[in-house]
């Protein structure tokens, strides 16, 4: 990797900007930073909003035009299309042990963890399993006044391996804290995905109607940042809340809507190039489908 230097030279020569021109830094100090010295952290930032660079940006250009790997890890384990994808998850895995045989970090081992989870819970079809490294993350989180953005997407996504009056609590102070973070960059898709596991978690608890708030709130967000996928995804979910008020045949229908947009969606996939870990829309609409059946019949149980 080119050092900061370096690459502060090399923006700053594409530029056509002479070391005598900048504003933000005399031109001795400039010339020893693209030496190698390393500048402050207001002197840093004071030369790439100068030079028209954000601070992801530079590391990206710094790294060859390629994520720095510990953000294209998180980059991976975020594209995650379905964690059906046993096969895909397991590759992550091997991945991610790679990284940390050579990195203490502790975020990406907490990523790895959470891998490890998702294998266990496609295996088991079911969210019961145990998970002491959730726990030991939730206990070092739990202490903190304030949960940072990585603090909050990691509660999110081992909630449901706890009790669930202690996922109750994890999911109300998740939401509290994820507030601060309404401005932050893409926040929105984060946010909506939230939203969608909270209704998920209290689908599967028998909670249906609790699950309604969440799930108008994505499929609001979804709608607003256009994101079809989530969109189509909180319609879904809605059947069980609307199942649970008593319109019955309102929320067959949504079922049947949903499976029949997604099957379309496979369709016309079949027209273009897919990458082999794309989401396959056939196998989210069975998956839907069989969780839908499988609702109907503890109904039908509880109802003889």
């Amino acid at each position: 990797m080119k050092t900061v230097g370096n690459t502060i030279r090399e923006i700053r020569i594409n530029k056509n900007i002479a070391q005598s021109k900048m504003k933000s830094v005399s031109q001795s100090s400039l010339s020893a930073i693209e030496k190698g010295r390393l500048p402050s952290i207001e002197m840093f930032l004071d030369i790439l909003q100068e030079l028209d660079i954000n601070m992801l940006e530079f590391f990206y250009i710094q790294n060859d035009f390629q994520l720095p790997e510990r953000d294209r890890l998180f980059k991976l384990f975020r594209d995650q299309k379905q964690s059906l994808n046993e096969k895909y998850l397991f590759e992550l895995i091997d991945i991610y042990d790679v990284y940390l045989e050579n990195n203490n970090d502790p975020f990406i081992e907490a990523l790895r963890h959470i891998l490890g989870i998702s294998v266990e819970v496609n295996q088991k079809q079911s969210f019961d399993v145990e998970s002491p490294e959730s726990k030991e993350i939730w206990e070092r989180i739990a202490l903190q006044d304030v949960w940072y953005h990585n603090d909050i997407y990691l509660m999110t996504k081992i909630f449901y391996t706890f009790p669930v009056e202690q996922a109750e609590n994890v999911l109300k102070k998740a939401l509290e804290q994820l507030e601060k973070y309404d401005h932050y960059p893409q926040i929105h898709f984060f946010k909506i995905a939230f939203l969608l596991n909270c209704s998920r978690h209290y689908i599967l608890a028998g909670s249906y109607r609790e699950s309604k708030k969440h799930l108008i709130e994505a499929e609001k967000l979804a709608r607003l940042h256009q994101v079809e996928l989530f969109r189509i995804t909180s319609h879904y979910l809605l059947a069980y809340s609307e199942y649970a008020e008593g319109f019955t045949e309102a929320a067959e229908a949504r079922v049947n809507r949903t499976v029949n947009i997604l099957s379309a969606m496979e369709e016309l996939n079949k027209f273009t190039e897919k990458d082999k870990n794309a989401l396959n829309y056939t196998v989210l609409a069975k998956d839907f489908q069989r969780d839908w059946e499988n609702f109907l019949e503890q109904q039908n149980n509880l109802d003889v």
